[in-house]
């Protein structure tokens, strides 16, 4: 599955395409540094942000290295025959980072805001989960439908509002983690066991440490994958 298409456009693409081929040529020798940004989105025709994605999606390959207050550098240009797994996974972890970030202080308001029919809601979605079990497409629904009835009883309209607007590539994250092998989630039933249980019981911090605990674990094992 191709996991680039969670965070990049097709301008992303042909930036990472073109400079990718710029350093394999030796364009830019190792240990050379980068033009500025503004210069390569004048050279691309692309806007800055685009390059700063190009730019930080070769990073993650190991081409690139950026060296804060110094700009970008030439790190290799033997591009490890890994090079396009460790920019998935790349892709992966930076849809976790969100998502942890959204999905803990959500854990934190639904145990100070649930109603009773919260927590019938999010028992009737772990059991959803439980079932769906064995079969992917239905177990990522099942899982994102759990998610949201976590969102849903933090009863923020702006964070939902939000969590909907980034539903779309946590489903794709989603399939990707349980697609790669060497990255899978660990322990998250039981984690995801632990939160209904700690919402349920009105406990704002065991819900975010629950929460934590379930996406961390994934995010750390991305992490030692992609050698950040």
């Amino acid at each position: 599955m191709p996991l680039t298409s969670l965070r990049r456009s097709p301008l992303v693409d042909l930036a990472v395409s073109q400079l990718r081929e710029q350093v394999l040529s030796g364009q830019w020798p190792v240990g050379s540094r980068l033009p500025a940004e503004t210069e390569l989105a004048e050279r691309l025709e692309v806007g800055r942000s685009t390059i700063r994605e190009a730019i930080r999606a070769l990073v993650h390959a190991g081409l690139l290295e950026t060296r804060q207050g110094s700009g970008t550098y030439v790190r290799s240009v033997t591009p490890g025959a890994d090079w396009e797994p460790r920019l998935r996974r790349a892709a992966v972890l930076e849809v976790y980072e969100v998502r942890e970030a959204l999905e803990v202080q959500a854990a934190r308001l639904a145990a100070s805001r649930r109603t009773d029919g919260d927590i019938a809601a999010l028992r009737a979605r772990l059991a959803e989960r439980e079932q769906a079990r064995g079969h992917q497409a239905a177990f990522v629904e099942a899982d994102l439908a759990f998610h949201r009835s976590v969102v849903a009883a933090a009863h923020n309209p702006l964070l939902a509002e939000m969590f909907e607007s980034f539903a779309a590539v946590l489903r794709e994250a989603l399939i990707a983690v349980r697609s790669d092998h060497s990255v899978r989630d660990a322990g998250a039933d039981a984690a995801h066991e632990r939160l209904t249980a700690a919402i349920a019981a009105g406990d704002a911090a065991a819900a975010a440490q629950a929460t934590h605990d379930h996406i961390d674990p994934t995010a750390a094992r991305l992490r030692s994958l992609i050698g950040r």
